[in-house]
């Protein structure tokens, strides 16, 4: 039983970097935040350039299957609802950005 015991600790993440790891995140999510707020604002004011759309929605779609925003997907969807509308020759590709995008997470959790 005490050899048992041993290996779990041998295992064990030092408790600096679990705290880097978790610093990383919050700091991760608060940019992918930062960018939702700017992409949505700029969608309010009915944007057509894709570049400018391209440089928020890119650090949303980053969220998606990494660390960062918990809102990250329901983000990059609204994101996309707004592009089949707006530009809809851009809502395709988009989209399977985004579905690859949940692909990797899915993945990932398992």
């Amino acid at each position: 039983m005490k050899k048992k015991a041993e290996n779990e600790n041998e295992f064990e993440l030092p408790k600096e970097l679990l705290e880097s790891i978790a610093g990383l995140n919050e700091l991760m999510s608060q940019h992918q935040d930062q960018a939702a707020a700017m992409l949505y604002r700029l969608m309010f004011r009915h944007e057509r350039d894709l570049h400018v759309l391209d440089r928020y929605s890119d650090v949303v779609l980053e969220g998606v299957s990494g660390m960062g925003s918990e809102f990250a997907k329901e983000d990059y969807r609204n994101f996309l609802q707004y592009l089949s509308y707006v530009i809809p020759s851009e809502y395709a590709p988009h989209k399977e950005m985004y579905e690859e995008e949940l692909r990797i997470a899915e993945d990932d959790d398992e």
